[in-house]
């Protein structure tokens, strides 16, 4: 028990810990107040994540019901790989460095949006090209992280009015760095709920 689990309900993804897993029944803390999850209704289905390096997992569940501030599931078929598709991807804005990896000339980079499985951002000046080995030192909030990954494409600029060119990077990240990404993304995935409630009112 205790594994770290990712549940994904109405498209907030948060991190928690298995209480008790029994044949095909797994219980779970229920999600903080802060993330706004309402309790989904029996036989609502719940896709769960988690990571076994090299690997990320999948599962289906369905809400079987409530016992005290837990949630109770049902497992439904077997975990399925899940690929680099669906992986979550948010942010923007934030401060990169990008260099070869046989280079110790840092490029500085804008963050267009990040996953746990890649990176996309823009550069002013196009240094690198598809297949290029890369390092790159992304800023998170009050934290950064360093992953050697590969360059997936590069775009030029298409317009005058565009100054910056595009570099996605694909990575594998360590399980710590891994978290690192998913807790940031889920802090900034409340922030955009809360700008985008702030902007109805």
């Amino acid at each position: 028990m205790g594994s770290l689990i990712n549940p994904e309900v109405q498209g907030t993804e948060w991190e928690t810990r298995v209480d008790d897993l029994e044949d095909d029944i797994l219980l779970m803390p229920s999600p903080a107040p802060e993330l706004e999850v309402g309790t989904p209704a029996v036989g609502a289905q719940i896709a769960i994540a988690w990571n076994r390096p090299p690997h990320r997992y999948r599962v289906r569940t369905e809400m079987v019901g409530t016992i005290g501030e837990r949630w109770r599931l049902r497992i439904l078929g077997e975990p399925e790989p899940v690929t680099r598709r669906t992986f979550f991807r948010g942010g923007g804005g934030e401060a990169a460095l990008l260099r070869h990896e046989e280079d110790t000339q840092w490029q500085v980079a804008s963050v267009h949006d990040i996953s746990e499985a890649a990176l996309r951002c823009a550069v002013d000046e196009l240094q690198f090209v598809e297949g290029d080995p890369i390092h790159a030192r992304v800023t998170l909030g009050d934290g950064h992280f360093e992953v050697s990954g590969t360059v997936l494409l590069t775009r030029e600029a298409d317009k005058p009015t565009e100054e910056t060119a595009e570099v996605v990077i694909l990575y594998t990240l360590s399980e710590s760095q891994a978290q690192q990404v998913r807790r940031y993304l889920l802090e900034w995935q409340l922030a955009e709920r809360r700008r985008a409630s702030a902007d109805d009112d």
